[in-house]
């Protein structure tokens, strides 16, 4: 073996250990810069948009202030009409009507809000499970926007910390995996929710944190490495119990997908069974801890039940709601993102996902079909129990957090157990492609509130009227892209080792389990 093949497979060299300690070191720096680029691309997100800007923010900022019991942190009144209803800075209950629905105003008037006491009937009482609202009152202040930039800056955080221990223990096939399938859908909506104060944050976190610890758990060799996969599974299914109760429900749907997905290994080894069900207990727990759970049978609205031409009508108008993860506008749905981000963006997501269909079994067959199953059916029961059309009471980040797990489960290549890389090539336009997604997706958020999207220059300096980051808005920007382009780097560095390199821990895959034996030799290294 020679040094240069040594510093390349980083195994020891005949003249001593430099080359095994330097491809540690450049695996520490490389680690560290992309951890930086994580913070300084969901940072700049969190900090481009005033209170009250997300969807129901007015709700969920309440519900933080006063979370349930509503018998302890804040006054409360039940009202003529039976809600209940608590006292909240005024600011709380204004922020967001006064920027909503009017893309053309910037975010100034919220700082122009005052803070004496006011009542709402815009607060939790038991619909959301809660554990979210409880956490996020820990960082409750005197100064609301502070507290709310603090409390985007966690959750952000949170999402980089947690993701990126689960990436650190990971072969590098299955670093691919993730890079791969959790890069191309990270903005703008991913990116937007996980870094704001709405409990679907903690939802995409939580179930895509479930999906990549339990793939771990059955397909690393160490052992330790496997249990603190787990671990960090069921953290994340404890994340996403907290958040939502349809939240609850995924991460059980994708515990379910994942036992699916590598019941060979469970067969090998019953005890890895204990795993999934955990995560998929945590799940349940969630979803039936709200009366969100009751949207099943009750519907979202008063209105009776659609009839079947409602149904054929929200069938044939479907796939933009399922979409809308990828397509659709940010904040009150006030803010739509130019085309140079969410073609792209489809474009990539869909390309990966068709080139992942070239390997498959039944194991992979069912798991991802189930997933898409309840991808389409759910928000459809749910518009027809409620007697609603596509547009209406669903919307698409109520789904966002089930596509990153849809999308890393169609890539993932059973017969050869693992990942198949893209050609350099592949990668540098997807990564191109990626980078300058973000970047017209962050500029177009920035501006919607700096000045409102009816200001026609680029420099995001000039003419400000709201701003309450110490970074300037220009310098948030280049900071944001900069981040995320250090970020998608990961889609090179995950190249360096082929196929095979995740050891088959259920045995040796018999072709024929997969239907069709040709298939074993599909997805040729590349």
């Amino acid at each position: 073996m020679n040094d240069r093949h040594a510093r390349r497979s980083g195994a020891r060299s005949p003249s001593g250990r430099g080359p095994v300690r330097s491809s540690r070191a450049w695996r520490a720096g490389a680690a560290a810069v992309t951890v930086i680029g994580a913070l300084l691309f969901v940072f700049s997100w969190a900090t481009a948009s005033p209170p009250g800007s997300s969807p129901d923010e007015d709700w969920h900022l309440a519900s933080i202030w006063c979370p349930t019991p509503l018998d302890g942190a804040c006054s409360t009144k039940v009202n003529d009409d039976q809600t209940t209803s608590v006292k909240v800075p005024q600011k709380i209950v204004s922020a967001a009507a006064c920027t909503a629905f009017n893309p053309a105003a910037s975010g100034a008037c919220v700082d122009g809000l005052g803070t004496e006491p006011a009542w709402t009937n815009r607060v939790d009482n038991g619909a959301y499970p809660g554990g979210f609202y409880d956490v996020m009152h820990w960082f409750v202040g005197g100064d609301m926007t502070a507290s709310v930039m603090m409390m985007r800056l966690v959750n952000g955080t949170l999402g980089v910390a947690l993701l990126g221990a689960l990436v650190a223990l990971l072969s590098p096939g299955n670093r691919r995996l993730v890079a791969y399938g959790g890069l191309v859908v990270a903005a703008p909506m991913v990116v937007y929710l996980v870094a704001s104060i709405n409990p679907s944050g903690w939802a995409i976190t939580g179930v895509a944190a479930a999906w990549i610890g339990l793939h771990g758990f059955f397909t690393e060799s160490q052992a330790w490495r496997r249990y603190t996969l787990a671990g960090l599974a069921a953290f994340g299914a404890v994340l996403a119990a907290a958040s939502r109760g349809d939240a609850g429900a995924f991460a059980a749907l994708v515990a379910v997908a994942a036992t699916v997905l590598h019941l060979d290994r469970i067969r090998a080894d019953l005890k890895r069974v204990a795993a999934p069900v955990v995560v998929a207990a945590i799940g349940v727990a969630g979803f039936l801890s709200g009366t969100q759970s009751s949207a099943v049978s009750s519907g979202l609205t008063d209105y009776p039940p659609g009839d079947l031409g409602l149904l054929l009508s929200n069938i044939r108008a479907l796939p933009a709601l399922l979409l809308d993860s990828l397509t659709g506008p940010l904040n009150w749905l006030d803010t739509p993102m130019p085309a140079i981000t969410w073609v792209p963006v489809t474009m990539l997501a869909t390309a990966l996902v068709f080139w992942g269909l070239q390997s498959m079994n039944w194991r992979k067959g069912i798991a991802l079909l189930g997933m898409v199953v309840a991808f389409c059916a759910l928000p459809l029961l749910l518009l027809q129990v409620s007697g609603a059309p596509v547009g209406a009471e669903v919307q698409g980040r109520y789904l966002t957090p089930i596509v990153p797990v849809i999308v890393m489960t169609a890539l993932w290549n059973p017969i050869r157990n693992g990942v198949d890389r893209l050609t350099r090539v592949q990668t540098l336009v997807v990564a191109v492609a990626l980078v300058v997604a973000n970047a017209a997706a962050l500029h177009t958020q920035i501006r919607r509130f700096v000045t409102g999207l009816d200001a026609p220059y680029f420099n995001l300096d000039w003419n400000v009227e709201w701003w309450a980051s110490p970074v300037s808005p220009m310098a948030t920007l280049v900071l944001g892209s900069l981040g995320f382009a250090i970020l998608v780097i990961g889609l090179f560095l995950v190249r360096g080792s082929d196929l095979p390199d995740i050891p088959d821990a259920g045995g040796t895959q018999d072709p024929s389990e997969s239907g069709d034996e040709s298939i074993a030799q599909a997805a040729p290294a590349r």
